[in-house]
């Protein structure tokens, strides 16, 4: 009887009857009205053995998932340029990957019900789904885990280290700049000269972590953008202190094939002296073996 009266319920909204919801009798949207009876005839008449999830709660998530992802979007193209998005975006990302964990867990104690079904995979498209897997694959793209501590919860000690050099280089370029530039020395700056310390520091700094621990986008950023400041803004070229050495050892390298040619060739020669030889001394002995006979 209860499901004969559901029917007629239902029948009786999709011929455009009014019905009424509450005691003081205010209408409310057919198809709205039509969707709550849906589903609340879901829990009776459905096979699964776990009650419906509670509407308002999963409602309440698709809300907190939606303001977490227009946050982490604002603060990922905020700290797009120059690249810093591991640095300052990894409590948006952590909230955001709470609120999908709040999704997967049950809604009540001790047992499987969960609002992952509704708002997951529902549709075709999965938008949850889908902006869920673009965060990850940008987050995994960056190496951003590189770069902050092992729960993810805040930014690591050679991360802050690094980014301090890269300050203080920066500031002394700045600095510099404001100075008369010298060309003494070439193409040899006011820049290259006092920063030359700062940038060396940081470039070994910078191959330290690459081999250690792995390097982020921020880091990798930072550290292009201050080699082509030094190679191709400021023209630093300068001298190696280990130029003689090295032109040595490579005149020597470059040397060797002569020396090998050369003492090839005195040793051919000498070979060929000796084999002559003794046949001059032959032919001269039997010379005068002829002349001893006729004698």
């Amino acid at each position: 009887m209860m499901y004969v009266a559901a029917c007629m319920l239902m029948a009786g909204v999709c011929m455009g009857t009014d019905w009424t919801f509450d005691a003081e009798s205010e209408l409310i949207p057919r198809a709205q009205w039509a969707e709550q009876l849906s589903l609340a005839l879901l829990p009776a008449y459905s096979l699964a053995p776990d009650p419906t999830p509670d509407l308002s709660q999963c409602v309440q998530l698709l809300e907190e998932f939606a303001n977490n992802s227009a946050t982490l979007s604002n603060c990922l193209v905020s700290m797009a340029r120059p690249v810093r998005l591991c640095q300052h975006c990894y409590k948006e990302y952590a909230q955001l990957k709470a609120t999908m964990s709040k999704i997967g867990n049950p809604i009540i104690q001790n047992s499987t019900v969960t609002c992952s079904t509704i708002l997951l995979r529902s549709d075709r498209v999965q938008v949850i789904v889908e902006l869920n897997d673009f965060f990850d694959k940008l987050w995994s793209d960056s190496k951003c885990d590189n770069c902050l501590e092992k729960n993810g919860t805040g930014v690591s000690h050679n991360t802050s280290e690094f980014m301090n050099s890269f300050d203080s280089l920066i500031q002394c370029f700045n600095n510099t700049m404001k100075e008369p530039p010298i060309s003494s020395e070439g193409n040899i700056s006011r820049v290259c000269q006092i920063c030359n310390e700062t940038y060396q520091r940081l470039n070994t700094m910078y191959n330290g972590l690459e081999k250690k621990t792995g390097l982020c986008i921020d880091l990798e950023d930072a550290m292009n953008s201050t080699r082509k400041l030094w190679s191709k803004t400021f023209n630093c070229t300068l001298p190696c202190t280990d130029t003689v050495p090295v032109i040595a050892v490579s005149a020597f390298i470059l040397f060797l094939p002569i020396v090998f040619y050369l003492s090839s060739f005195l040793h051919s020669e000498q070979k060929k002296r000796k084999l002559i030889l003794p046949k001059r001394f032959k032919s001269a002995a039997s010379v005068a073996n002829i002349q001893d006979k006729r004698n």
